[in-house]
């Protein structure tokens, strides 16, 4: 009777622990949403240093989390509202942490990362008011890799300055604003498609409540 107790107890315990691994990894890169841009801009060499592996470990949990989540069946309100911010965060953050030492000086990438920041505070916005209504604004593939082309590219820029020898080379750098203005392009084609999508939903509303 008291194995049985046991047993059962460690199986509950165990799946409790599969269930949180999603959320934890999407709060995981919350935090590091948080703490990269303060190690990029106050954490001098050593700071350089450590915000590569960060990035790609907060990158690697945006496909972690998901991966779980469909694996163990784990479909929060939680995640489904987190997920997406916290991505969001994640990009801005560092963009703005990059911009704020000057790497976007040059092939008018100030303009490209501008375009990322725009986008997807004004899709946030778009998402949150019409919340309300019954209209499916699923993540599509293109959005997918949006974001991860979004990250790419920040990690090429935290890995190029992350050593003077590096930043000597031409090339990567070059990589670096090729990669951002590609994910700058992806964002705002993604941005228009759910302005259109959005436009069409109550267009078809609209027409509907005049029949």
């Amino acid at each position: 009777m008291c194995l049985n107790i046991i047993i059962r107890a460690f199986f509950m315990q165990k799946n409790i622990l599969k269930k949180a691994i999603p959320n934890g990894l999407t709060i995981f890169r919350c935090i590091s949403a948080v703490l990269l841009p303060l190690i990029i801009i106050y954490g001098g060499n050593n700071g350089a240093i450590i915000s590569v592996p960060l990035l790609l470990l907060a990158g690697l949990s945006d496909y972690f989390d998901g991966f779980y989540a469909r694996k163990y069946n784990v479909l929060s309100n939680f995640g489904k509202i987190i997920d997406p911010i916290a991505d969001k965060l994640l990009v801005i953050g560092v963009l703005l942490a990059l911009a704020s030492e000057n790497v976007f000086d040059y092939y008018y990438s100030f303009i490209a990362a501008l375009v990322i920041i725009l986008r997807e505070v004004l899709i946030s916005g778009l998402r949150e008011s019409i919340s309300s209504y019954k209209i499916s604004l699923e993540v599509s593939l293109l959005s997918k890799w949006k974001t991860a082309a979004q990250l790419i590219a920040c990690g090429f820029f935290l890995a190029w300055r992350s050593d003077i020898f590096l930043y000597e080379i031409k090339l990567l750098g070059l990589i670096s604003y090729t990669i951002l203005w590609f994910a700058a392009i992806i964002t705002a084609v993604t941005g228009i498609q759910y302005i259109l999508k959005i436009n069409l939903f109550f267009q078809n509303k609209k027409n509907m409540e005049f029949k």
